[in-house]
């Protein structure tokens, strides 16, 4: 009897199925699963959040405001990508994150699908996973800063760019421009530094910079300010204070001095990629030297590099600033993984950290029998042994997982293999994510207002005041849609404070005394570390309504 031939188109096609379903699955849990169940966090994406409703509430998409205050620090365009989902779904935190979520979904794809154009299916289907599930980028997914926006374009841009250098068709080169101008839309022209710096390097490692002679760039420049122009000159044309700010305090200003009090030694950014990238970041050297001998994967280490040491040398440093790189990583790992597949992991001091981590991780739960456990934790904030006291399952469920981990990377054969460590580490940053998800309800008490918002909805009326001390929060300003007036404090509002229209609403402490003993209602927030400080002087004869996350909420009635 003949044997019969299996199908390997069949085959491949049906393997191809089975990565997507995983894949989309995966990206569901990691992305959108519960995206609304938790409240806003303060400052990033109170701001974010707001900016876009007071857009559709004026009608006014050219100039961003913020607290009806203008704010020049970002381009409008994730502003916009907001505006449209409120639009459509309705104000809420769900139809505020789906932007974010969406943009790192699509970060998944466009690797997955590229990458299996270019290297190989197994490898489009672990970088893609990779990204997916390291603990920086999924969180960076639910917890909304303008990065993970930023970070799909500029992936478009760098994979664009290397689909025209790879096979010349000229529709990758303009898509290329597009993305460009669409991530200056959204975080300004740090982009074209980058990608410069990026491409010229590239090319000059390649031996090949009269390449940038076939990059259209005439064309492209001309798509590029097509794209971008608009908004810029319309914005230039009603606020005579925005070229500078924006260009010169936003750009220069922030890269060369500290006047944004965000700087951090140029050692910051290692921590935030070991744990951003985790739990892959300890395969990263060896991934690193095996992709440097290979041109078709070297752009993107490069890639990595130069955005790594850019904002490294940056006076102004926040985590989410290198998320960008989290992609090109992504790759970089996968391709390892998927070409050593089955092959043993024979170097130990990779095995060493994760034993270390596993080991830290199975303890946790023992550290709940001290009392000095809970007594430090108080040092931290006066909330953290409740919170503590509140995770005791999730660290529980994380302890054993932990120790089932570490004992089936030191037992079993296969898990030894880059297969099986594949399979593990994904397995643990899924448990991780699920556990951590069936704890939303302590999540959405903190690092907000909105408890503190929704006691003041129910006592105040429409032309009662609200009165913040100190400090801006802009969850607050979510949640109640009225402008909240500042007392002794500006901060990121310094630059709109300056405009007429915005005289009354910056007050000094005898003006907050004024209104305080006042028969116009007003209801007054400040947090509990500030209240120690001006208590007896400024809140003495007001009344306390409620504390909720470390801020008082007092009236004068």
């Amino acid at each position: 009897m003949e044997k019969k031939i299996p199908d390997t188109r069949e085959t491949y096609r049906s393997m191809n199925k089975k990565y997507l379903f995983i894949l989309l699955l995966m990206s569901w849990i990691f992305f959108f699963y519960g995206l609304g169940s938790y409240s806003l966090k303060e400052p990033d994406e109170g701001r974010y959040a707001e900016i876009p409703r007071e857009m559709l509430e004026s009608g006014d998409f050219v100039v961003p405001r913020l607290n009806y205050v203008r704010y020049f620090e970002k381009p409008p365009l994730y502003y916009w990508a907001v505006a449209a989902s409120y639009k459509i779904f309705g104000v809420s935190e769900w139809s505020y994150r789906i932007p974010c979520a969406l943009s790192a979904f699509l970060c998944v794809v466009l690797l997955y699908l590229l990458s299996r154009r270019w290297f190989s299916e197994r490898v489009a289907f672990f970088s893609s996973m990779i990204l997916a599930s390291s603990f920086g980028f999924f969180s960076m997914a639910r917890i909304v800063t303008l990065d993970m926006f930023f970070t799909f374009w500029l992936s478009c841009c760098l994979f664009f760019f290397y689909g025209y250098y790879r096979d010349r068709k000229p529709f990758f080169i303009y898509l290329f421009y597009i993305c460009l101008a669409l991530a200056t839309l959204t975080k300004g022209i740090v982009v074209i530094v980058l990608m410069v710096i990026t491409i010229i390097f590239f090319l000059f490692t390649d031996k090949r910079l009269s390449f940038l002679k076939e990059m259209k760039p005439v064309k492209g420049t001309a798509v590029y300010l097509a794209i971008t122009l608009p908004w810029f000159i319309a914005i230039s044309l009603k606020e005579k204070e925005f070229l500078y700010f924006f260009f010169i305090d936003q750009h220069f200003l922030r890269f060369f001095t500290s006047k944004h009090n965000r700087t951090g030694s140029i050692l910051y950014f290692f921590p935030v990629l070991l744990w951003g990238l985790f739990p892959w970041s300890f395969f990263l050297p060896r991934a690193a030297i095996n992709i440097w001998k290979r041109k078709e994967v070297r752009l993107f280490l490069i890639w990595s590099v130069v955005v790594f040491v850019f904002f490294s040398l940056s006076n102004s440093k926040m985590s989410p600033y290198i998320l960008p790189i989290f992609p090109s990583l992504a790759l970089i790992l996968g391709t390892l993984f998927g070409e050593k597949d089955l092959l043993k992991i024979n170097k130990g001091w990779e095995f060493f950290p994760y034993c270390l981590l596993f080991l830290a991780l199975f303890s946790i739960p023992f550290l709940y029998r001290l009392k000095s456990f809970y007594k430090l934790a108080g040092e931290i904030t006066g909330s953290t042994p409740w919170i503590l006291t509140e995770l005791k399952t999730f660290f529980l469920a994380i302890s054993i997982f932990s120790i089932i981990t570490m004992v089936l990377f030191l037992s079993v054969k296969i898990f030894r293999t880059f297969r099986g460590a594949f399979f593990l580490l994904v397995s643990f940053s899924f448990v991780f994510t699920c556990t951590l998800l069936m704890h939303t309800d302590i999540l959405d008490r903190l690092n907000t207002t909105k408890g503190l918002a929704q006691v003041l909805n129910a006592k105040k009326s429409e032309n009662d005041l609200t009165i913040g001390y100190g400090s801006i929060d802009q969850t607050l300003i979510f949640y109640t849609k009225q402008r909240v007036i500042i007392t002794s404090y500006k901060g990121e509002l310094a630059m709109g404070a300056k405009y007429d229209d915005a005289r009354g609403y910056f007050i000094d402490e005898d003006e907050f005394l004024k209104i305080a003993g006042s028969n116009k209602k007003a209801f007054f927030i400040v947090k509990e570390k500030k209240l120690v400080h001006v208590k007896d002087r400024l809140f003495k004869r007001l009344r306390l309504i409620a504390c909720r996350d470390n801020r008082c909420l007092f009236t004068n009635h």
